[in-house]
């Protein structure tokens, strides 16, 4: 389940992802906000953040956020990932370099610090 983010620096969206994420929910909250924010201001700052109760994905997940991810490859500007150390930050930093938005990953504690980054 994705909650939005309020209060994020202009240009940034934002989401904490609960329990497991689903196709669903993609389709439903992520990927129409990431349209939106493409239509009004073009590339994206995005906020992820893992909730305390975040599973990952249902079977079939992560390739379908490849997929989203190969059509929005030069979308991104920024994308800060906050998360408890663990495999999905490591998923993510894994990403860097592959990608050419800047990609950036904060402890779970520092929600504030990843705001301030997208800002810059």
């Amino acid at each position: 389940m994705f909650t939005p983010i309020e209060n994020l620096p202009a240009g940034a969206i934002g989401f904490v992802a609960n329990g497991h994420v689903t196709q669903d929910d993609r389709s439903t909250v992520l990927e129409p906000t990431i349209d939106w924010a493409l239509e009004v201001g073009g590339r994206v700052k995005l906020l992820y953040v893992t909730g305390s109760d975040f599973a990952g994905y249902e079977p079939g997940g992560l390739f379908d956020d490849a997929v989203f991810g190969t059509r929005h490859f030069t979308d991104f500007d920024r994308i800060a990932f906050v998360a408890d150390d663990g495999p999905f930050n490591r998923a993510v930093l894994a990403m860097e370099g592959l990608m050419p938005a800047r990609l950036r990953v904060f402890p779970a504690n520092a929600v504030n610090v990843a705001k301030a980054w997208l800002a810059e």
